[in-house]
């Protein structure tokens, strides 16, 4: 349990006060790493920030390749995209898009007034394979989805 707070000193005193007599101590182990990590700190952001570019950079290759109608603007910050689909709701959307093996959550989620019905949330934390299959999978979903929610079946079934 390594932490921190930022509160006025006489809070700050009070809870280490308190910390003393509750607690027996901090695990040392915990500690040595995040003092290890914070001597780090400026390197590891650095290259957390290229990682996450280039994800975010290959992401939105991807969607430009294989989703061409969807409009989205790149990330100026955080780890997602938001895009909007050209028809039909990100809610009916994400569940076609689930049953071809992507969780994608819909706008509207985001929302409290129920707004961006038409958008989506897509993150690209993921390593550049992960986010390629993704999209691909995105794409045979859009291909089979239609406005009203349900799927475009290519094979009828004969009943």
């Amino acid at each position: 349990r390594v932490g921190w707070i930022r509160a006025p000193a006489p809070l700050v005193s009070r809870l280490a006060r308190l910390r003393a007599v509750h607690d027996l101590g901090g695990e040392v182990f915990s500690q040595l790493a995040a003092v290890a990590l914070l001597r780090r700190l400026g390197d590891v952001r650095a290259a957390q920030v290229r990682t996450l570019r280039a994800r975010h950079d290959h992401l939105c290759a991807e969607l430009r390749a294989r989703l061409p109608s969807w409009t989205f603007e790149p990330a100026l910050g955080g780890q997602t995209v938001w895009v909007r689909l050209p028809r039909g709701d990100a809610d009916s959307f994400a569940q076609v898009a689930l049953r071809h093996g992507v969780a994608v959550p819909p706008g509207r989620s985001f929302d409290p007034a129920g707004g961006h019905a038409d958008r989506l949330r897509l993150h690209f934390l993921f390593p550049r394979e992960e986010l390629s299959r993704a999209v691909n999978n995105l794409a045979v979903a859009w291909r089979s989805y239609r406005a009203d929610g349900r799927t475009v079946s290519r094979h009828p079934l004969v009943v």
